[in-house]
């Protein structure tokens, strides 16, 4: 890596993330009421925003009272009347295809270390009907209503949650923090339902709720880049995520504007509940939680995932082998390399793969199967060009958030 993408990397190995507190995005980040946020770069047209975040639109305006009908809502997306911007151009993180509204309450996860760079990201839905899974259902909606009326009120009291010792510790039996969450989840599960007092509707949704780490530890990894972000020359990936139709980059070095963005496969992996035997069309990738990958968890880290690896076969042997030659510097605490160099995928390395759930590609079945997506290489050239063109034309550097 050259000089200013260490200097970034010395930032991210500084950072350390802490839950500290809930919020609704209105008064968190500002949202207004006409505006949702998606996950990955942003859509060129209402047109091509894909049907399952449509439906996670349409569930989202029906959960704020704005459209009587899905088609109502539906049509006020399509023309426009509500506006779809990319969530980590507000810092937050959402996952798969759910979308984050003004009343939605996020986690919000700081960096202790000292940067001053604050992440957010939604609530998770536990299983069964969920926003995330781009379908549209009156139980979408009604998990919604039960999510931000007492469970998001609830966790404002809890005090602030160290995220990083949970992590470590779930590592270490098995949980590579994006696919495999379960351990990292059960942990933070102890500590909240201790603090609510173990009895009630939001202890015994959190019970059920098997994968509820996975929203807070995307803020957590957001954070980390977001303390590594805006150093002037730096390729180190700072934003990353897919909308469903085309995947996007972000560098350190961009200065918080823009995205480098290619046309993305879906992943390919295992299907899960298949009819019949018969794959069913699977969507592009989707989901910020790519940005756990970016840092240098998820398919980067499947080696310390046995269950997982196992599961994905051929795929995971090279995503394995890819982390050496792909990450910048072992973490002081989480005794791993992290931090992707965009770089390093121009000078000959691998592509960087995702680990992801793969949605079907209608809208209709949510989650079909799992597995690995991969980058578009163009997209770190894309990305790297903006962050090279950008020293050569000697603009001036956006404020430091670390001043």
């Amino acid at each position: 890596m050259n000089d200013a993408t260490a200097r970034a990397v010395e930032r991210m190995l500084a950072a350390d993330p802490v839950w500290t507190e809930t919020g609704t995005a209105g008064e968190r980040i500002g949202l207004d009421r006409h505006t949702l946020l998606h996950a990955g770069p942003p859509f060129a047209d209402p047109a091509e925003i894909c049907p399952p975040i449509l439906n996670a639109a349409a569930a989202t305006l029906l959960f704020e009272g704005m459209a009587d009908s899905v088609e109502e809502a539906r049509a006020m997306v399509r023309s426009g009347a509500v506006t779809l911007r990319p969530a980590q151009d507000f810092g937050v993180v959402t996952p798969l295809a759910a979308v984050v509204s003004r009343s939605m309450w996020l986690h919000v996860v700081e960096d202790a270390g000292g940067s001053g760079a604050r992440a957010y990201s939604p609530l998770n839905e536990g299983g069964g009907p969920a926003l995330r899974f781009g379908i549209v259902s009156g139980a979408v909606v009604e998990r919604l209503r039960l999510l931000h009326s007492a469970v998001g009120p609830a966790l404002a009291g809890i005090g602030s949650v160290e995220l990083r010792g949970i992590a470590c510790e779930a590592m270490e039996q098995g949980d590579e923090l994006h696919g495999r969450v379960g351990v990292a989840s059960a942990l933070l599960t102890e500590t909240l339902v201790s603090r609510l007092g173990g009895t009630g509707e939001v202890c015994a949704f959190l019970k059920e709720a098997g994968q509820f780490f996975l929203n807070p530890w995307m803020a957590a990894c957001k954070a980390v880049m977001l303390a590594a972000d805006r150093v002037p020359g730096a390729a180190l990936v700072t934003a990353a995520g897919g909308n469903g139709v085309r995947f996007g980059l972000r560098l350190s070095g961009m200065m918080g504007e823009g995205w480098a963005s290619a046309p993305v496969a879906a992943p390919q992996g295992p299907d899960i509940g298949s009819l019949g035997g018969a794959s069913r069309p699977r969507l592009p990738a989707i989901g910020d939680s790519a940005v756990i990958d970016a840092l240098g968890f998820g398919a980067l880290a499947l080696d310390a995932a046995p269950l997982l690896r196992a599961e994905l076969g051929t795929a995971a042997e090279t995503a394995i082998a890819a982390a050496d030659r792909l990450l910048c510097a072992d973490h002081p605490a989480h005794g791993r390399r992290v931090g992707l160099d965009a770089r390093a995928v121009l000078l000959g390395g691998p592509v960087p793969p995702v680990c992801l759930a793969a949605l079907h590609a209608a809208g209709e079945d949510g989650i079909v199967g799992r597995g690995l997506a991969w980058h578009p290489p163009s997209c770190h050239a894309e990305a790297v060009a903006a962050v090279d063109a950008r020293s050569r034309a000697g603009f001036p550097d956006a404020p430091d958030r670390r001043a």
